[in-house]
């Protein structure tokens, strides 16, 4: 995984909520404060910072990655904290059966 640490893990989980189909990923990366996760989805957006100015990318995938689940009737979200023990999560969610 791009962000990932060194040696870290990423646990990837599907079930069905009472919202639909969860889909979701968790995994020990860097962590992003709260200001960095809420520009996130953003068309172009690159978190920049030490840790990440080596890491190429264009800054679309989450924003195409929220679209498409908007579009199937769910959403994306994540949850993460900076320099934190407890793993990053990402979840998508949408209509069962879809």
């Amino acid at each position: 995984m791009k962000y990932n640490r060194d040696g870290g893990r990423v646990d990837v989980t599907a079930s069905e909520g009472a919202r639909g189909l969860d889909r979701g990923g968790e995994g020990q990366g860097i962590g992003m404060t709260k200001e960095e996760t809420a520009k996130l989805f953003g068309e172009f957006v690159r978190i920049k910072n030490a840790k990440t100015r080596n890491i190429m990318g264009s800054g679309l995938g989450l924003s195409i990655l929220r679209k498409l689940a908007t579009l199937y009737g769910g959403d994306v979200t994540v949850a993460s904290q900076p320099m934190s023990a407890r793993p990053s999560r990402c979840t998508c969610r949408g209509r069962a059966g879809e």
